[in-house]
């Protein structure tokens, strides 16, 4: 049986090894832990931790276009988070979003849409992020009949 590449992760990263023994021997919450393993990820692997962290390269390119693949912690852990059980161990979503930005993944912002609209996704269909930190909310602008400026989102990715 192949090993989960987060387990493989863990197991073979001894900062990551250690910032987990850390973090497990406090007397904290799941939820507390997640949210102390969300500040001391993006600190330790430099990860962007909202998304006016992210230093972009291409903003000098005369061709840029305004977008960017790149994504902070928060919003791969807010889409993560979203499209999770209800049960999931929140530290392993806060993981899981850390080993995405590291390694090249993103969730899929078409799976995100098809959970809250199931095959009838709008036309320009808009995902906003609110919140700070771990505590991100995936919002749909569209749905609540707001601007994503209204709903508080920090960032607002359009699809389709």
């Amino acid at each position: 049986m192949e090993q989960n590449p987060v387990e493989h992760w863990i197991n073979t990263d001894k900062k990551l090894n250690d910032l987990i023994i850390e973090i497990e021997s406090t007397e904290k919450t799941l939820t507390e832990k997640a949210e102390i393993a969300f500040e001391k990820l993006s600190e330790l692997y430099k990860i962007p931790r909202m998304p006016t962290d992210i230093e972009d390269e291409e903003l000098d390119d005369d061709d840029f276009d305004g977008v960017t693949d790149q994504r902070s912690l928060f919003e791969e852990h807010a889409l993560i988070k979203y499209l999770a059980d209800e049960d999931e161990d929140p530290r392993g979503m806060v993981l899981s979003a850390a080993f995405h930005l590291l390694n090249d993944y993103r969730v899929d912002l078409f799976q995100v849409a098809e959970k809250e609209f199931g095959k009838n996704i709008p036309e320009k269909c808009r995902i906003g992020i609110k919140g700070e930190g771990y505590n991100g909310e995936v919002v749909f602008p569209q749905k609540e009949t707001k601007s994503w400026i209204e709903l508080g989102c920090k960032i607002m990715k359009q699809i389709n």
